[in-house]
């Protein structure tokens, strides 16, 4: 969703006369730990695959403390707000984002239902009875005529808004 978001927000900005040059005048504050998270993500698939829940919290918190320590960068504090959303049903179900099966089934992602039910997702599992805070999970369709039809959590929509709040104002021409 963040790339389809971020494609979207790039055409709006340009049909508004933005500029993707302007994008360049953002400084993100501790930048260097955005690629610490990266290579914790790619290095805990492969090496820390019976602790990965611990490793995605960790970049989930090094995740957020970016995006606090940039809060007063516009939609910063929108995506910080989404991304916490998202972090606490994760950290409330050890570790793992749950997703709701009939929102599966509506949306059409029958490959996806069927990974889950054989545990064959790492970062995500399916909402049981057990399932703590269900209303922060992905429990949202996206139905087709949308080209990626898809699951989603309100952390999904409002993480989008930031995304799109920051790639609108800094595209804007900064001489008008």
């Amino acid at each position: 969703m963040i790339v389809e978001i971020i494609i979207l927000s790039l055409v709006i900005g340009k049909v508004k006369k933005g500029k993707i040059k302007n994008l360049n005048q953002i400084y993100i504050r501790g930048w260097y730990l955005l690629i610490i998270a990266f290579l914790l993500e790619i290095i805990s698939l492969r090496v820390f695959v019976n602790n990965f829940s611990s490793i995605q919290i960790l970049i989930y918190i090094i995740l957020i403390f970016i995006l606090l320590l940039n809060i007063n960068i516009k939609g910063m504090k929108t995506m910080a707000i989404g991304s916490i959303l998202n972090f606490i049903p994760i950290i409330a179900n050890n570790g793992r984002m749950p997703v709701s099966k009939s929102a599966l089934i509506k949306a059409k992602l029958h490959s996806q239902l069927s990974l889950l039910e054989n545990n064959k997702i790492l970062t995500h599992v399916l909402a049981d009875d057990s399932t703590r805070l269900y209303f922060l999970s992905d429990i949202i369709p996206i139905l087709k005529p949308y080209p990626f039809p898809k699951v989603i959590s309100i952390g999904d929509i409002v993480l989008s808004i930031g995304i799109f709040l920051l790639v609108q104002f800094y595209m804007k021409d900064i001489n008008n």
